[in-house]
């Protein structure tokens, strides 16, 4: 006992890094088990009620990780989250791992602080988003490259003619093109891993040689293979999910100026105005000491940063990039920016005050985050999608029973939007077949157009759940419906003071095909 107090007592940094993440797991598997799924959430379960080589928005990493987590726990709120919680501690290990390598040890506990206290980073080891699985497996990666070229070695050169160093080098780069492929089974952001690496290998004097050896080019095959499960999904659906996602900064652009300031603001959200000056710093500085001094570990921060950043800071030219999109950009430079961090705090009490504040505010905007998310307050950073699900499928469901009696026919439920409503009831009602989204009604329908059989509910009765009981949404119901009965507000609590509003129709005699299609027809 009195070694581990000394331990504890000699190791501080270490202490605190180690009992914030397990704070923090606890934290989220209690949130996890308590808030209801956010429309995104439920949408990427349904991926796993209809098990395929990939999807239409995303590769299939993330309904693997539901898969396995619901498997364990149930179709609950905690077992579609279970795995991405798990998945953050792994996050947590690696980038001490990764700022040790470059750094050193200290950097390394203070970037596991750092990447806790990061909203966007927190949010991402709860919710069961593609993005988890992304970070997990991009700091894999980078992992994995850096122990491949010897990093923590002193002098790499002259080891390298060691049996053992390169087995294990070998080793590693099998371990890189394992975790780029993982990377890129979780989102196409991955992609951009590849040209980090030639960057990094081609500005590197060190490092340089390896452009000429095949283990680099091996461990992209690996990737490549393990990534063809997407392709051939593809392939099978007219390249549909490529198409989607490499025209959605095409044509002209919209709100041009709108879109170029919510990116900045988006940036300052998930960092906390601390971390966004901490990790801009650690890029200005890092971009100069790659530049001047050729120091490796900042060559190695910028160049898996700032092609990613650079990307999306295009893409908001010309659409709207989401809040959780940059969450890759900023890993390599945490482990730089721990050590600027650590080391102006070892010299002057100023900076260890700072960084005191710093931690804090991510503390309060991550905690913040997490009550709005579970009781609805503060009302102005409550997410509208968030909460009284389960009690509309319940509403939901009763009409649909009702319905069923006067019919004498099973009817099926139609959330007449893109997929929050058909996702959600999906979920809570636990019938994911009988939810149809707009795709019924001729509209995109993303991930439902691949698996909802119009044609199973040709003339059945439908309750058809709408947000707002527009003219022109009516009119398109009278397409494809025989009959359709006048809208009833239904009104459910949600979170906080926030009330859900919805308006359901009865609807008789479906027909996939609008009037205007049936009577064109021979």
């Amino acid at each position: 006992m009195r070694t581990v107090i000394k331990w504890m007592a000699e190791h501080k940094l270490a202490v605190g890094a180690l009992a914030l993440v397990a704070a923090w797991t606890m934290i989220r598997l209690w949130f996890g088990s308590s808030i209801e799924l956010l429309p995104e959430e439920a949408y990427y379960w349904t991926y796993t009620q209809h098990p395929a080589l990939s999807y239409y928005d995303h590769p299939p990493m993330l309904a693997w990780m539901i898969a396995a987590g619901t498997a364990l726990l149930g179709n609950t709120e905690l077992g579609v989250r279970v795995g991405f919680i798990a998945l953050s501690v792994g996050s947590s290990l690696l980038i001490f791992l990764l700022a040790r390598i470059w750094f050193d040890t200290r950097a390394g506990w203070v970037a596991v602080i750092m990447f806790n206290l990061l909203p966007v980073y927190l949010g991402l080891g709860l919710l069961a988003f593609p993005d988890g699985p992304l970070v997990f497996f991009w700091l894999l990666t980078l992992y994995a490259v850096s122990r491949a070229l010897g990093a923590n070695r002193t002098d790499y050169r002259i080891l390298a003619g060691d049996q053992k160093v390169r087995r294990q080098s070998a080793a590693f780069w099998v371990l890189a093109g394992v975790a780029f492929g993982g990377a890129m089974l979780s989102k196409y952001t991955a992609v951009l891993l590849a040209p980090s690496l030639v960057l990094f290998l081609a500005l590197s004097p060190e490092h340089r040689s390896w452009l000429r050896r095949p283990q680099p080019w091996i461990a992209s095959a690996i990737a490549a293979a393990m990534f063809s499960i997407v392709i051939i999904w593809n392939w099978q659906h007219g390249w549909a999910s490529f198409a989607f996602q490499s025209t959605r900064t095409a044509g002209a652009a919209r709100n041009l100026t709108l879109h170029v300031l919510m990116f900045w603001v988006f940036q300052l959200a998930v960092l906390t105005p601390f971390g966004f000056a901490l990790l801009g710093w650690a890029l200005v500085h890092g971009v100069r000491q790659a530049w001047r001094e050729r120091k490796e570990q900042w060559t190695f921060a910028v160049a898996f940063a700032l092609p990613l950043f650079l990307l999306f800071l295009a893409a908001s030219l010309k659409t709207e990039v989401h809040i959780n999109w940059t969450a890759p950009v900023f890993l390599s430079l945490v482990g730089g920016a721990a050590a600027l961090l650590a080391g102006q705090c070892e010299q002057g009490v100023a900076w260890r005050r700072w960084a005191t504040v710093a931690a804090a505010a991510g503390v309060v905007v991550g905690g913040m985050a997490l009550v709005s998310l579970r009781w609805g307050v503060p009302r102005f950073v409550t997410y509208t999608h968030a909460g009284g699900w389960r009690e509309l499928t319940q509403q939901v469901e009763a009409a649909e029973h009702r319905l069923a009696r006067a019919t004498g026919q099973d009817p099926f439920i139609l959330g007449a939007d893109k997929y929050n409503l058909a996702a959600e009831m999906s979920f809570y009602s636990g019938e994911p077949e009988e939810q149809l989204n707009q795709f019924a009604l001729g509209s995109q329908g993303l991930g439902f157009a691949f698996w909802t059989d119009l044609k199973r509910w040709e003339g059945h009765p439908a309750v058809v759940v709408v947000t707002q009981p527009k003219p022109a949404l009516l009119a398109e119901l009278r397409r494809h419906f025989d009959r359709v009965d006048e809208p009833e507000r239904v009104e459910v609590p949600a979170l906080g003071t926030r009330t859900r509003v919805v308006h359901l129709l009865n609807c008789y005699g479906y027909h996939p095909k609008d009037r205007e299609q049936l009577a064109a027809q021979p």
